[in-house]
């Protein structure tokens, strides 16, 4: 199966689960991930965005894991599903590379170590990604499940 009915497939199966929720998409991509092999964005618009997204993307990422499963189960691949509700992701992006590199400037300016709240490996991913470019600062994940976070240190 070629990525474009692939793609075409997910975005099918996508909109027949959110109907089915009873969340009506206004508009709606499925896009290759730059880079990845087996993973996708699905963008998706719809008019009330806060059921789907959750408290901090929890129900986000619930559904995708959902989504990710139901594709499985018809395309017989796994095929990593990135959801996307009303460019949430995006702004949640910004927003943590924002609190990193002032939390870091804030661990240079003092010296003092700052532990950031527990958060998924989605979102400890980007403020590595962030913190990784600032010359000075480490950061490591600490803790266990859900009670896993970021430590941003002196390197």
């Amino acid at each position: 199966m070629e990525n474009k009915e692939r793609n075409e497939t997910i975005l099918k199966i996508t909109c027949e689960m959110l109907e089915k929720m009873n969340f009506e998409v206004d508009n709606a991509f499925v896009e290759d991930v730059d880079g990845e092999e087996e993973q996708v964005l699905v963008g998706l618009t719809v008019a009330n965005p806060a059921g789907l997204i959750g408290f901090r993307g929890r129900n986000l990422a619930s559904i995708q894991l959902i989504l990710s499963l139901i594709v499985k189960n018809k395309l017989g691949k796994w095929i990593r599903i990135l959801l996307d509700v009303n460019n949430y992701r995006q702004e949640q992006k910004e927003r943590l590379i924002e609190m990193a590199t002032n939390l870091a400037n804030k661990v240079l300016a003092t010296g003092q170590p700052v532990v950031m709240a527990n958060m998924s490996s989605y979102e400890r991913r980007l403020c590595h990604m962030a913190l990784v470019d600032i010359e000075g600062i480490t950061s490591d994940s600490e803790g266990e499940g859900e009670e896993r976070h970021i430590v941003i240190r002196l390197a």
